[in-house]
């Protein structure tokens, strides 16, 4: 009997450690999780887009008024000149500003603190641009929005949103543009290296950014364009340039979205990459490599097209343009290089190389065409070099 005892006994202290053990196991494993939990560090809020620097001069100090109607071009020109001569930066208060006519902004930083806050009104819809001149301008922060439009007619610069001149150095980052009646950011008289990134375009009078007349060494990255009223997206060198528009980076662009003519595309030029970009429902082709006889434009040559989606482009019906289109009426174009594109739900087919002028080499090489309707390809000109695509 008393072995038995002893071996009920042994038993139970036997369970009760295991069940001791296996809490302390459980309230262990318990306390790490709260431990974690509490250690946890709180998600990094991002660093504001604009950095406004100490010292910089403020438009309402120079007398302008937000969220009322007055014209408040004379006191923001006013800040900006002064701020030239003083090498500082000019800041736009939260609010709401008017302008009457062109604002001039000359090697200096304007600077608000959030589109969503600081915007700047232009009543004049003929003549409401901010020209971008001299050397290391910079744009950033702010809304730019114009009250009301008119016709594109000749397309004058003076009903831009934002026209860079000649400028050097210049940075336009963070801008909301709504309405213009021609383009939304023109870049021309060969400014050169210049940053477009992460702005917002919509329902420009004509292309949502345009970059032309011997501009170089450009880069257009991460802007979101939707309903422009001609290409999203337009890289043009005309014949009476004295200069090609050449070395353009494209990349990571956001397009589309009901904008009335292409995607992006080139129209004279050297040097262009297209790359990363989204590109879906245009009027016309998502992208366009053209030489132009009705615009009399330069030659194209060394454009690479990389890992873009182009989808459900080219709806308008008596367009008839493909996903894509390389086309020539005058001129030249040739090394053009598409690679490992991603090209779906087309109307009127999915690649087109086609035309009267001299089409060279164009290379196609591991790209995918999805749900084309129409012909996957309609290769009428050019010496084409296709390997590893899917769907041709």
């Amino acid at each position: 009997m008393k072995r038995k005892t002893n071996k009920k006994v042994w038993g139970l202290i036997s369970v009760l450690v295991i069940a001791a053990a296996a809490l302390a196991i459980w309230r262990g494993s318990t306390l790490m999780k709260e431990e974690t939990a509490v250690e946890k560090p709180e998600t990094e809020e991002k660093a504001p887009l604009v950095q406004v620097p100490e010292g910089a001069v403020s438009i309402v100090d120079e007398g302008a008024t937000p969220d009322d109607d007055t014209d408040d071009l004379a006191a923001i020109q006013s800040a900006l000149d002064q701020a030239k001569e003083k090498n500082q930066a000019v800041y736009i208060p939260p609010g709401n500003y008017r302008l009457s006519s062109i604002l001039v902004v000359d090697g200096v930083k304007l600077l608000g603190d959030g589109a969503d806050l600081a915007i700047l009104t232009s009543t004049d819809s003929g003549s409401g641009s901010i020209d971008v001149k001299g050397d290391n301008a910079v744009l950033s922060g702010f809304a730019h929005v114009y009250e009301k439009t008119e016709e594109r007619g000749n397309g004058a610069n003076d009903k831009n949103s934002i026209t860079v001149l000649g400028a050097t150095n210049f940075t336009i980052q963070g801008l909301m543009i709504d309405k213009s009646s021609t383009a939304g950011i023109f870049v021309g008289d060969e400014s050169s290296n210049g940053k477009i990134i992460d702005n917002t375009l919509q329902n420009t009078g004509a292309d949502g950014i345009h970059i032309t007349n011997g501009s170089s060494n450009i880069v257009i990255e991460r802007n979101k364009v939707s309903q422009a009223g001609d290409d999203t997206i337009a890289v043009v060198s005309y014949g009476e340039n004295p200069k090609t528009t050449k070395d353009i980076m494209i990349r990571g662009n956001d397009v589309g979205y009901g904008s009335k003519a292409r995607g992006i595309s080139v129209v004279g030029g050297e040097n262009v990459t297209i790359e990363k970009n989204q590109i879906r429902d245009t009027e016309m082709a998502g992208i366009y490599i053209s030489v132009e006889k009705e615009w009399d434009t330069r030659n194209v040559k060394n454009v690479v097209i990389n890992e873009n989606t182009i989808e459900h482009t080219g709806t308008r019906l008596n367009a008839e343009h493909p996903n894509v289109l390389v086309y020539a009426s005058q001129g030249n174009i040739d090394e053009v290089k598409f690679n490992g594109n991603t090209i779906s739900d087309s109307v009127h087919g999915g690649i087109g190389v086609w035309g009267s002028g001299e089409i060279g080499n164009i290379y196609f090489d591991a790209n995918k065409l999805e749900n084309t309707k129409g012909l996957a390809t309609n290769f009428k000109s050019g010496t084409i070099h296709s390997e590893g695509n899917i769907g041709f």
